[in-house]
């Protein structure tokens, strides 16, 4: 469903004013999905992406047309099918982002699919290879899961780690589902 109405999303504790911004939500068999963008054509950025959100209304709708949000959505219906698709290509929002948060954001989004990263390797590709914790919550408060593959990112012992601001539960499933999509084994 598009919508240009106002609305604001909190998600990760971490309050994302929307409005004048486009959505569509659709359902897949893994998790249901909502992208949020504004702009068009070039100008064209993400500004949310929610996965794993239990909505009643999730459905395949919309009110507004937005070529850019239907190619996003269908990246990312195409990726949870499990097949490869780049979807670091997206452009994204990094508005509001700390200098850091930026860094461990465009590290993230360069995690080649199908394969997996500690939250130590992360930070050291983000160049702090001390800043592991902080990398953490980054990925912890990501507000572009799948664009930002954050499931790929587990803990040191090779345990699956968190998602979504989880440790345990739905989430977590969810991720491990994201992961066997890329054929990898946690």
């Amino acid at each position: 469903m598009y919508t240009s109405r106002p609305h604001d999303i909190f998600w990760g504790g971490v309050l994302f004013p929307m409005r004048g911004t486009l959505t569509k939500t659709f359902k897949h068999p893994i998790t249901n999905v909502c992208v949020a963008g504004t702009g068009a054509g070039s100008g064209f950025v993400l500004t949310r992406v929610h996965v794993g959100y239990r909505r009643a209304n999730a459905g395949n709708s919309r009110d507004k047309d937005c070529d850019e949000l239907d190619n996003c959505a269908l990246l990312i219906s195409r990726f949870l099918d499990g097949e490869k698709r780049d979807l670091s290509r997206i452009p994204i929002s990094l508005e509001g982002f700390t200098h850091f948060r930026k860094r461990v954001t465009h590290a993230a989004r360069r995690i080649p699919w199908g394969t997996t990263v500690s939250y130590a390797r992360l930070a050291a590709m983000a160049g702090c290879p001390r800043a592991v914790r902080p990398a953490a919550m980054v990925m912890r408060n990501n507000p572009f899961p799948l664009v930002v593959p954050c499931h790929r990112v587990i803990r040191s012992d090779g345990t699956i780690g968190g998602f979504g601001g989880k440790t345990s539960g739905r989430q977590v499933a969810l991720k491990r589902k994201l992961l066997r999509a890329e054929g990898i084994a946690v």
